[in-house]
């Protein structure tokens, strides 16, 4: 856009009124829309967006969790009674439920690349399931991370104070 830094920190501030095109450049290159919008109807947008937003999260999650359940099935043929299967499937029904911990990008980010991994490693012809169980490893830990929290290492039984 050609604007100085300092220009910008003053837009930011609010020390400096915007020109329309300004704004509206602003918005198109944050990948925004500027809309008017009645005030009577504000509220209900703001209901929309948000909602809109929870969906979004509940589709990722429950497409990943569909396409381990297909990656899953496909590969029944190959290995009919591998135990790493019924695991994946396992974790696989987990996601659906924890569809509100994948709040955060990182979580969904992870998820995304642990699915990615997972079908890339299901399309290769001839290889066992080694790099496949590291990935099925991988899912469990992250769904542990979200359920149990991040762990922060070992604490001590027991602290001494100055104070007693």
């Amino acid at each position: 856009m050609k604007l100085t830094q300092a220009q910008l920190s003053r837009i930011e501030s609010g020390a400096s009124d915007v020109r329309l095109a300004t704004f509206v450049e602003l918005a198109r290159i944050l990948d925004l829309e500027p809309v008017l919008v009645p005030r009577s109807a504000l509220s209900g947008v703001n209901a929309v967006l948000r909602e809109l937003e929870a969906g979004q999260d509940a589709r990722t999650v429950r497409g990943a969790a569909n396409d381990l359940m297909r990656i899953a099935r496909d590969l029944r043929v190959r290995y009919p009674n591998d135990p790493l299967l019924d695991r994946l499937e396992t974790l696989a029904r987990d996601l659906h439920p924890l569809e509100p911990l994948f709040q955060s990008s990182p979580a969904q980010a992870e998820l995304t690349d642990i699915v990615e991994d997972l079908r890339e490693r299901a399309r290769e012809p001839g290889s066992d399931l080694g790099g496949f169980r590291r990935g099925v490893d991988r899912l469990a830990s992250l769904r542990n991370k979200l359920v149990h929290g991040q762990q922060t290492g070992e604490r001590p039984a027991y602290t001494l104070d100055d104070e007693d």
